[in-house]
């Protein structure tokens, strides 16, 4: 019988597959939550707690998957896909399962319309709790495509405003698209507005925003001085930081 934690955790899923909204929602949820895996727990050799093993599946192309799954229900339908799997399962907290097994893939619910794969580096970057700030050099030559987005994550915006209000080196920011037509890149293109400290002031607190909106498309980060041209130039800015208030009266001697 499925409890409510599940149902909203099924729900989530639902949401982030059929429409791509949510996402983050369902990711944090996930994390905190407890997933079912197959497999089984015993004593250890030595005596001291137990040693757990998982029952993993074989993908398309031969390669070993570990599944785990949100209920009873989920489970259910791999064990009616596949005759003679496992029957057992272990309840885990789903931040510990992923601990558990760093390096390996991962698959949600596999038999199920709202399954989703989980690769090591995801993994690491959710776990991590955030996602890689590394430079990328473009050549001189290299065509960009730029505009706005079609869509935008639920929340991203109002997330990303927030944390930019308690930077004061940031200006301005805006959110476009990009593609890059020689490999077929594309991503989201956030371009920050501000100080020459900019970079080292909000790389870390920004990697741990983007953590979670960077699981469907790459989010690149530029940075830009006040006068500076760039590549988002005529799209508006979704945050402009609020211009200082200076009293009407000057103080008096």
């Amino acid at each position: 019988m499925e409890n409510s934690e599940q149902t909203t955790l099924e729900a989530l899923l639902a949401r982030a597959a059929d429409t791509g909204q949510g996402i983050p929602d369902f990711l944090a949820a996930l994390l905190d939550s407890t997933v079912l895996v197959p497999g089984w727990a015993e004593p250890a050799a030595d005596g001291e707690g137990q040693l757990a093993t998982f029952a993993p599946l074989t993908s398309g192309d031969g390669s070993s998957v570990q599944p785990f799954y949100t209920s009873e229900a989920r489970l259910a339908e791999t064990q009616a896909a596949i005759p003679g799997y496992e029957t057992r399962y272990l309840a885990l907290s789903c931040r510990a399962f992923w601990d558990m097994t760093r390096g390996a893939r991962l698959v949600l619910n596999p038999h199920s319309p709202q399954g989703k794969e989980f690769l090591p580096g995801e993994i690491a970057q959710l776990l991590d709790g955030v996602a890689p700030m590394t430079p990328n050099v473009l050549t001189k030559d290299t065509e960009v495509l730029v505009g706005a987005p079609a869509q935008i994550p639920d929340g991203m915006e109002q997330t990303l405003a927030e944390l930019f209000a308690r930077h004061p080196q940031v200006e301005r920011a805006f959110l476009g698209w990009k593609v890059t037509p020689e490999n077929n890149d594309q991503a989201y293109l956030l371009v920050l507005v501000g100080s020459r400290d900019t970079r080292d002031a909000v790389s870390e607190d920004l990697g741990s925003a983007l953590v979670y909106y960077s699981q469907v498309h790459p989010v690149d980060v530029a940075f830009a001085g006040p006068r500076e041209k760039h590549l988002l130039t005529s799209l508006q800015p979704f945050y402009t930081r609020p211009a200082s208030r200076r009293s009407l009266f000057g103080r008096r001697g």
